[in-house]
């Protein structure tokens, strides 16, 4: 989640998952233990290929937002071109990096950022907004009653980051309406990084 450009410290947002293999490691670590890193970062999620003209839709669950968190602090800033994210998680305590995305909305009136609950009823305090899984943002046209228009292949590119079903279902849904994945070889409008 940290910029580019950062060169005393990486960020990172990851949840401890109980049962994994690698963050209870990860979150065993004190200050001052060494972690290696390769030297050489690599992977297409990135914006180097994507048109400066064409809107950005940022869609991600938990800490798919990381990378989106990353892009905003490298320079990705307010502009002509629509920005959105939209952020599923179970809780509300989940939306990472609220704060920062609700300034950053104030500042700049291009962003749009959408967050949805799946789990409601657990919370401590009634959440005010929507609930559901993030994909409904984009079906029900929530998107696009906050930019007044729909994005389509031709005026966005859309990144997917998090839980493979909200990506295997965004990537079925958006292909239905005309957007194809990005390959190594093949320019797309939908931009996805699956690491789950």
């Amino acid at each position: 989640a940290s910029h580019s450009q950062s060169p005393d410290y990486l960020e990172f947002f990851v949840t401890l998952v109980h049962s994994g293999t690698f963050t209870p490691r990860l979150f065993a670590l004190k200050p001052g233990d060494r972690l290696w890193l390769h030297h050489k970062i690599t992977g297409m999620f990135t914006l180097n290929d994507v048109p400066a003209d064409k809107h950005l839709v940022f869609i991600a669950t938990g800490t798919g937002l990381a990378p989106y968190m990353s892009m905003l602090r490298s320079g990705l800033g307010c502009g002509d071109r629509r920005l959105a994210i939209l952020l599923g998680a179970r809780h509300s305590w989940d939306l990472g990096y609220q704060n920062d995305v609700l300034a950053w909305q104030r500042e700049c009136p291009t962003l749009t950022y959408l967050p949805m609950v799946s789990r409601p009823s657990e919370e401590s305090t009634p959440w005010p907004g929507l609930t559901g899984h993030v994909q409904k943002l984009w079906l029900e046209g929530h998107l696009d009653e906050a930019w007044g228009f729909h994005p389509t292949p031709d005026n966005s590119r859309v990144f997917l980051c998090g839980n493979p079903t909200m990506v295997d279902d965004m990537v079925r849904i958006l292909g239905a309406e005309g957007f194809s994945e990005q390959t190594r070889r093949t320019p797309g409008s939908i931009i996805v990084e699956r690491y789950w």
